[in-house]
């Protein structure tokens, strides 16, 4: 009761939002820690999991309309609440009610069904003297939901809610989604908004306990960190002595490659096992426009199968692309997302993200209440990430004479001008201090792992726990002519570390080419679960076949790029032109020199391969809901100007 009693009151604050199936909470780094102690973080004896998950509002049918304003239609739009650094704010795709509105949606109620839906306000101009507005949702009638939001800042974003409607179970019933004005006559305070509307099966499972034959797996993927800025892959000196050495007593796959060179096609893929082509999340299409940023609730996740086997899963996010608002976190049952906020920068003040130090302190206060639970954890760092801001004391001193956005390590707006405007190249001086913060960044998360290493032991769980380091993309320092990351496929953003390390892992180093769809099947393996028939990933843990790569990046049209990939050799073709690039690995790491045509036995190896790739991978879903257009989160990562 203590713990509720602490959430409730941190409700009241606006810190978390509490869920029936877990708790959600977007805090500001390291502040959390002093309010949110041990007992609020222990789990309840069964996990809560959601099955048979409906969609009542995939794609928007105007006969589910029973009754709208005259003038101002139901329609479906992106709409923005609030901001976009809040991890409850943001744009999403939704159907937009002006009130008197009423929607309505027959459907089978299946036993221990929960009704869940977001809803939002976007405020009007001037709210002051504009009226409230009442959302309601009605069963047959019976009024199951009810909730007034007005303008004040403080109902500036999204609010998730969860009904109990198991009372209907076995029935066909027809939910109503209403909106109205609170005082009637006044004109409102801003437009009402519907979004990922579902009705779920929930049921509950035992909890597994921790025990020496049942090991945990705790995912630490560190945003942008290209492999070859680790020293086990070759980085001199190395920035990353700590991972060196941890590394060293576990297994290392030399060629690791993401599927896609930015964030959210390759965490997709991670979690679900799946090409960007068969998970479907692609977020923008080539010409930058973000389309659909939402994980299918039809696809199966590693966080998902491992709840629904009674582990404990948790996930800390600094990326707002891995979030609860892409659905990208929404099978975890403990969500922590860090909002960016204003700091680490010597001179200035401007957004940046939350740090390693803050992301392991909340973990190990969540793993000090559940140490005797078994777990799944995934840990999103953003240290190599730009803007490049490392802490002060680790920060290089930016050379005379380079423009001030270098110095500060914003290089966002350089990059697109470089890549859309045709603006020159930077000069090699910027371009090695830029790199320079970069790798500064990522002496900061690796100064960070002892203590989150020491935590596992203090807390006894260190011997079995496996650790799995790895990243989502690389990123780019002119190598190919451009800066950041998401427009190529080149070895400078898919190459990325993986490292294994925990009981029942052999240490060595493997020459197999890993994959990022490889997570789901290994993991599953290690916390005896049955991944999903038919990924097309391997357990790389276990007996892994040389097996070629593939990476896909943008969403059709003239920028879309698909890779495939051997030890050695690399084919990079544009769908849209035909165009061919083909690379020998071995004689030409930097990939500088194009050999298609002069190995043209490997060259239509490759093309086959993916021709075939084409015809045999399976389709992504129906959009299970309306996907949340999240530009402003893109432009604050640097995807979109």
């Amino acid at each position: 009761m203590a713990a509720r009693g602490r959430l409730h009151r941190l409700l009241a604050a606006g810190v978390p939002v509490a869920l029936a199936a877990g708790v959600f909470l977007a805090v500001d780094g390291g502040g959390l820690a002093a309010r949110w102690r041990t007992r609020a973080w222990r789990l309840p004896a069964r996990i809560v999991v959601e099955d048979g998950v409906t969609d009542l509002a995939a794609a928007f049918d105007p006969g589910t309309v029973a009754a709208e304003a005259p003038g101002r239609p139901v329609r479906p739009e992106v709409i923005a609440i609030g901001p976009e650094s809040d991890p409850a704010g943001g744009a999403r795709a939704a159907l937009l009610a002006p009130p008197p509105a009423r929607l309505r949606f027959p459907v089978d109620v299946p036993p221990g069904a929960t009704l869940r839906f977001d809803i939002g306000l976007a405020r009007a101009p001037g709210t002051a003297g504009k009226a409230p507005v009442h959302f309601e949702v009605a069963v047959d009638d019976a009024v199951v939901f009810s909730r007034v939001l007005d303008g004040r800042a403080v109902n500036a974003r999204w609010w998730d809610a969860a009904v109990d409607v198991g009372r209907f179970a076995g029935q066909r019933v027809t939910v109503e989604l209403r909106t109205a004005v609170a005082l009637g006559g006044a004109a409102p305070a801003g437009t009402p908004a519907w979004a990922h509307v579902r009705l779920a099966r929930t049921r509950t499972v035992p909890r597994q306990a921790a025990a020496p034959d049942a090991p945990n797996v705790l995912v630490l993927c560190i945003d942008t960190l290209r492999a070859d800025a680790v020293g086990v892959y070759g980085a001199r000196p190395s920035p990353t002595p700590n991972l060196d050495a941890f590394a060293a007593r576990g297994r290392v796959f030399e060629h690791a490659m993401s599927q896609a060179s930015w964030t959210l096609l390759s965490v997709s893929s991670m979690l679900t096992g799946l090409h960007p082509t068969s998970h479907g999340v692609w977020g923008r299409s080539a010409d930058g426009v973000p389309r659909e940023a939402f994980l299918s609730d039809a696809l199966p996740t590693l966080p998902g199968t491992a709840r629904r086997a009674g582990i404990s899963t948790v996930a800390l996010s600094t990326n707002p692309l891995v979030s609860r608002a892409t659905n990208l976190l929404g099978d975890f049952e403990t969500v922590v997302e860090f909002r960016m906020k204003r700091r680490f920068h010597p001179e200035h003040a401007y957004p940046t993200w939350a740090r390693a130090a803050d992301v392991n302190r909340v973990f190990l206060d969540w793993l000090t209440a559940n140490r005797d639970r078994r777990f799944f954890a995934w840990l999103q760092y953003m240290e190599p990430h730009r803007p490049y801001t490392p802490p002060r004391d680790l920060r290089p001193p930016a050379p005379p004479g380079i423009r001030p956005e270098v110095a500060d390590g914003r290089v966002g707006a350089l990059a697109l001008a470089i890549a859309r405007e045709g603006a020159p190249p930077l000069p090699a001086r910027e371009v090695e201090y830029l790199h320079a913060l970069y790798l500064a960044e990522t002496r900061a998360w690796d100064r960070e792992l002892p203590a989150l290493l020491d935590g596992l032991a203090r807390l006894g769980v260190a011997d079995r726990t496996i650790v799995v380091v790895t990243s989502d993309h690389g990123e780019e320092f002119q190598e190919h002519g451009h800066l950041k990351h998401g427009t190529h496929l080149y070895e400078e953003t898919i190459a990325v570390p993986l490292v294994f390390v925990g009981p029942g892992i052999a240490p060595g180093r493997s020459a197999v080419l890993a994959q990022g769809i490889d997570l789901f099947p290994t993991l599953a393996a290690r916390l005896a679960l049955t991944p999903p028939v038919g990924l097309p990933g391997q357990d790389l843990l276990a007996a892994p076949v040389p097996r070629d790569g593939i990476a896909e990046t943008a969403n059709g049209g003239p920028g879309h790029l698909v890779a495939v990939r051997t030890a050695r050799w690399k084919l990079i073709t544009t769908p849209a032109t035909g165009g061919r690039e083909l690379y020998d690995l071995a004689a030409d790491p930097g990939e500088r020199a194009d050999v298609w045509g002069a190995h043209s036995s490997e060259g239509d190896r490759l093309a086959a391969a993916l021709d075939a790739w084409r015809r045999t991978a399976p389709t992504a879903p129906a959009a299970a809901g309306p996907g949340p257009d999240l530009g402003q989160k893109l432009r604050a990562l640097g995807y979109v100007d």
